[in-house]
């Protein structure tokens, strides 16, 4: 965790804040709650999530609750975190109609907290995939992450200005951090695995482009812009890498010697799934902050999954 990413929560959460964190068993939702700890602020929390439970979240438990309108209604937020979604991976798990009809809920039910008087600020995340196709709406049926995220991208913004409720929709390309919950299934943090194991294989044979920010500054950015009642889309970035570049820095970090496997490079168009940098860098700059670098992810990330 960064250090620097806990003391800019610090300085926008008070004792009195009352933290309403949606989707909180996530990685997103499980970085914010160690984010919230680490700060130190006294900051009251709410956890919700689909599966009741208790979670280690760094050196902290905390409980978490399923979703209930009354608990909420009375809890009476200040601040809401929107991190509940299914991800696209879970398509093939639960099925298309499933799938859709357990996102449009999870929407609605941060969609309805926005309406809440309480509530002056909130941060809700989204995915690059709702926009990476340009500025339409991608398809419903090939895309429904994507679709589903960028209905609720349109959606919200448009609740939370006739409730006067600053609104940052935090929109996640490729990140980092050691909270994620299924490493093998993110090329960040496979690639640290495999370092670890000792053999490093890219099945790429084509350009992979990418740019890798934290969760952790990416949330105590966005949440500090919400709080500071600024409404806004704001893109993750970071410096641009291309997979090969990638892993050679894991290796030359955490196990120098280690050879790095791949195809020849056939000729095929480049994959680039990335931002143009241009919001992240206006918005950390607007807070005079400084995010950790790609060396400073892969320890992070490294020192948790990867035992490195």
């Amino acid at each position: 965790m960064n250090r620097a990413a806990a003391d800019l929560v610090r300085g926008r959460l008070r004792p009195e804040s009352r933290v309403l964190v949606l989707g909180a068993g996530g990685w997103f939702g499980s970085t914010l709650l160690d984010l919230i700890a680490r700060s130190g602020c006294g900051a009251d929390v709410l956890a919700l999530t689909g599966r009741p439970r208790r979670l280690a979240a760094g050196e902290q438990e905390w409980e978490l609750h399923g979703w209930d309108s009354e608990l909420v209604a009375n809890y009476a937020p200040s601040l809401v975190v929107n991190c509940a979604f299914l991800t696209r991976e879970r398509i093939d798990e639960v099925g298309y109609e499933r799938y859709v009809a357990e996102n449009v809920v999870l929407s609605s039910r941060f969609v309805q907290t926005l309406a809440l008087p309480s509530v002056s600020a909130a941060v809700t995340v989204s995915s690059g995939a709702a926009v990476a196709e340009g500025s339409g709406v991608p398809d419903a049926e090939t895309n429904p992450y994507g679709y589903l995220k960028r209905v609720e991208e349109i959606m919200s913004p448009t609740v939370a200005k006739a409730h006067d409720v600053a609104l940052v929709v935090c929109r996640a390309w490729s990140v980092s951090g050691p909270f994620v919950t299924r490493p093998r299934n993110y090329a960040f943090s496979d690639l640290l695995l495999q370092a670890a194991e000792g053999r490093m294989g890219i099945r790429a044979a084509h350009e992979v482009w990418r740019r890798y920010v934290g969760v952790d500054d990416l949330l105590a950015v966005c949440l500090s812009l919400a709080v500071d009642g600024w409404s806004g889309d704001v893109d993750s970035g970071g410096p641009l890498v291309e997979i090969g570049d990638l892993a050679a820095r894991i290796v030359a970090e955490l196990s120098p010697g280690v050879e790095i496997e791949r195809p020849p490079l056939d000729g095929s168009p480049p994959d680039r799934y990335h931002s143009d940098d241009h919001s992240w860098q206006q918005a950390y700059r607007r807070l005079n902050y400084v995010p950790a670098s790609l060396e400073e992810q892969i320890r992070a990330t490294a020192k948790v999954i990867a035992g490195s």
